[in-house]
């Protein structure tokens, strides 16, 4: 036997390495399957489609869905203030042609006091990862997808914005799939602001969570979103009367189960789901609603709607089938909604067409978009709708049909497009929320024209640029309306070919024309208004410092009659994801 080596004291002796399996050896990521089967419609839009996938929506500057549906031809947004003002979006005039879909459920509007009309404040953006805007011929459907995490690693981002009217916002999200496929998600969102000068002010806290097991074959899981929102009183500074204060919490849950493979041969998804409200705004009496100028309000309100949600569908190559069966369940009556859909997204040719009893509305609802793109530079897109329906004619208004077509060329990177739409004589709902001498009124047939420049321009400069004229100027549609936005994209990969560094920056400038609200006896109007606003955004690794500047010039406007917006609003902030 030999001898043992004994080494010099001081003198150090290498250590092999331990196994891979050692906690602190790096963890493998890996990507498991998603949850739900189901798929966003396809958009025939010329050039760029009007989809936004989850760092698009947080780049863009948004902080709701109306931020959104501004960029769309024919689209108006419709607000009182700032972060916490209620807000509407008219199609072609009519407010009531904007339908929000969240993981395939529609979003009924609950409160009494926006009805019909859904406030899309209400419609928690941040929660989501992709919005997909699908254009009808005189109506429009928001598909959501809410955030899912993929990967095995941790992931968690933290949102910190702060800015003018004591504006402030944090989020936080954490996320982890695990091997079996399993899921742990939660969210936050925290936001505040106070107007001294119009009032409207307020604050939220959102929530957010998922649980559940994703495999390639089939997924099941558990989701939630609770929010709770307040809102002071907005003086009207006008003979209107003034908006009162709110104080509610809204709750959003489903459980989703799923099988197939996505986008590859048959799928089946079902959804079973709550939307609840529950109103505690304070009680006004007889005589504050008197000082105030409001109307008085004495009780709290609960409303609640029960869906579910079967669909299925089969994927073979460019054609896409689908059917649907919508249930609701609300104030004790039962009705259900069944549609289908076929889709054939072709090289030179896109056709979706749709059709859908609902029975919720009372209304049958039929529609073909399609889209021809002969050769690469050029493109025809049109859509064609037709509302019928045997409910009550003085709520829902007379049967008609509705048509968009758009032509566009390709200048070098850049699409050029011009369109023309046109609706049949339909109800106008009004804008009870902000006043309720606002009444309904019937609208004749109505058209209009629109131009669109979108798209890069050169190098990193490129544009987004719509315009629309109206035939004439009516309830809820100015005669001109336009927003054009000049940005500059570029992750500078000359220079950082790691793609660890990127510079977001855009002038955004948007006119409205006289706005006309009808009462009962004649209109109110609103004055032209000429809007600049600026966003930059500096991304370094995973971290993005943001910034933006709405109404740069502090321009004393409104947009609704009697309520004046926000002077120059600057909020700033940073973005920061971590990968564990």
């Amino acid at each position: 036997m030999g001898a043992q080596v004994v080494p010099p004291p001081g003198s150090e002796v290498p250590i092999p390495p331990k196994p891979e399996t050692d906690s602190a050896a790096p963890k493998r990521d890996t990507i498991r399957a998603r949850f739900g089967r189901s798929r966003d419609p396809v958009t025939a839009d010329i050039g760029p489609q009007y989809t936004w996938d989850r760092e698009e929506l947080f780049a863009s500057g948004a902080l709701t869905v109306a931020d959104l549906l501004d960029r769309i031809p024919g689209a108006l947004t419709f607000r009182s203030g700032w972060l916490a003002s209620q807000k509407f979006v008219a199609v072609n005039g009519a407010l009531d042609r904007v339908r929000i879909f969240y993981d395939g459920l529609e979003l009924d509007n609950l409160d009494a006091r926006t009805a019909p009309l859904l406030d899309l404040n209400t419609v928690q953006l941040w929660t989501l990862e992709r919005v997909s805007v699908e254009r009808l011929g005189g109506e429009l459907r928001v598909h959501l997808r809410s955030w899912q995490t993929e990967r095995t690693i941790p992931y968690t981002r933290v949102d910190v914005s702060t800015g003018d009217e004591d504006s402030n916002l944090y989020r936080c999200y954490y996320g982890k799939r695990f091997q079996n496929g399993g899921v742990l998600q939660f969210a936050g969102q925290q936001f505040n602001t106070t107007s001294a000068r119009f009032g409207g002010g307020g604050d939220g806290l959102s929530l957010l969570t998922r649980v559940g097991v994703g495999r390639p074959q089939w997924s099941v899981d558990a989701f939630a979103i609770r929010a709770a929102r307040t809102r002071v009183v907005q003086p009207t500074f006008g003979a209107g009367q003034s908006i009162p204060g709110y104080n509610g919490t809204q709750t959003l849950a489903y459980l989703r189960a799923a099988w197939g493979q996505i986008g590859i041969g048959p799928w089946v998804e079902a959804l079973a789901s709550v939307n609840r409200l529950h109103e505690e705004s304070r009680h006004v009496t007889a005589a504050t609603a008197a000082t105030l100028r409001i109307l008085p309000d004495s009780a709290d309100t609960t409303s609640r709607v029960q869906q579910y949600v079967l669909s299925g569908g089969f994927t073979r190559g460019p054609a896409r089938l689908s059917a649907l069966h919508r249930i609701r369940s609300r104030d004790g009556v039962t009705t259900h909604s069944p549609s289908g859909r076929f889709e054939l997204d072709w090289r030179y040719v896109l056709v979706s067409v749709f059709a859908e009893r609902d029975g919720f509305d009372e209304a049958n609802r039929a529609d073909i978009v399609a889209r021809l793109t002969p050769v690469p530079f050029a493109a025809i897109t049109g859509a064609l709708t037709r509302t019928t329906g045997t409910g009550d004619e003085l709520m829902r208004g007379p049967d008609f049909t509705s048509a968009r077509i758009e032509a566009g060329v390709r200048v070098f990177r850049t699409w050029v497009s011009a369109g023309f739409m046109t609706r049949d004589t339909a109800l106008l709902q009004p804008l009870r929320v902000f006043d309720t001498a606002y009444v309904a009124t019937i609208a004749g047939v109505r058209s209009g024209s629109f131009v669109a420049i979108r798209g890069p321009i050169i190098g990193a400069l490129g544009a987004d640029i719509i315009a629309t004229r109206w035939a004439a100027s009516d309830a809820y549609r100015p005669l001109q309306h336009s927003r054009a936005e000049i940005n500059f994209i570029t992750k500078w990969l000359s220079r950082f070919p790691s793609g660890n560094f990127g510079i977001h920056a855009a002038v955004i400038h948007e006119y409205r024309d006289i706005v006309r609200f009808p009462v009962a006896q004649g209109v109110r109007t609103t004055q032209s208004s000429n809007v600049f606003m600026g966003l930059l955004e500096i991304r370094i690794l995973r971290g993005i410092v943001t910034y933006q500047v709405r109404n740069v010039a502090g321009l004393l406007h409104q947009i609704v009659p009697d309520f004046y917006m926000h002077r120059a609003i600057n909020l700033y902030g940073v973005r920061w994801e971590f990968w564990n």
